[in-house]
């Protein structure tokens, strides 16, 4: 089964960081192994751990040429199940893609899911005066997650969900109401793979990879 990877993408200061520790949270299940690159540093931490039952490892990319060595070399090392990569939403989504769908990445990865994380306060200006930035994000995304909408005029966040649905009319749109409860409302939503189905998986993956390993060791030592 092929490396799950997940792009978290959005401008500085819309709570990246926070929905991805939200998403650990929410998702995480017993031996699986995730890596986590961000491409930017916010004002907050991811919260990792690393266990017996799960690993989750953390790595800063200084730009794009760095995250596509340091994926190669973690890849090797770590063996992950899952990937998540912390995309600033100033970059070329398409640098990204490009290096994803190099054939070293395509025969071990694929891309399941593309967030979008804006703040409702600024998501139709941010439309409105780049929308050459911002743009591809949303019209590439699977989910958008427009937070803090409990601050915002509802006329102006009216008229961001609007232009939101115009450029992609297929994407789920997650409405957060401040980011105090981001985790249980990403929970209630019901849209993460958490279940005893993904469990399984993890199990069987992890014990191919684990006999695999085995096998290799014993021929070098025949």
């Amino acid at each position: 089964m092929k490396i799950h990877i997940e792009i978290v993408t959005g401008f500085l200061g819309a709570g990246k960081t926070s929905f991805i520790n939200s998403l650990l949270k929410e998702s995480l299940v017993d031996g699986e192994k995730v890596l986590v690159f961000q491409l930017e540093q916010g004002e907050k931490n991811i919260v990792h751990s690393s266990n017996i039952s799960n690993f989750v490892r953390i790595q800063d990319a200084l730009d794009i040429k760095d995250l596509k060595e340091k994926m190669i070399y973690s890849i090797k090392k770590y063996k992950p199940n899952r990937i998540i990569i912390e995309y600033n939403g100033t970059s070329d989504l398409k640098e990204l893609f490009d290096i994803l769908n190099e054939r070293i990445y395509r025969e071990c990865s694929k891309i399941t899911t593309i967030f979008f994380v804006a703040d409702g306060k600024t998501l139709k200006q941010y439309i409105d005066n780049m929308g050459g930035f911002i743009i591809p994000f949303i019209q590439n995304a699977n989910m958008i997650v427009i937070n803090n909408i409990d601050y915002c005029k509802k006329e102006i966040l009216n008229e961001g969900f609007k232009k939101v649905k115009n450029i992609n009319p297929k994407a789920f749109i997650l409405r957060v109401s401040n980011k105090y409860i981001l985790n249980s409302t990403l929970r209630e939503a019901r849209v993460l793979d958490n279940g005893c189905l993904k469990k399984i998986k993890i199990k069987m993956i992890n014990y191919k990879k684990s006999t695999n390993i085995k096998y290799e060791g014993n021929e070098e030592n025949v």
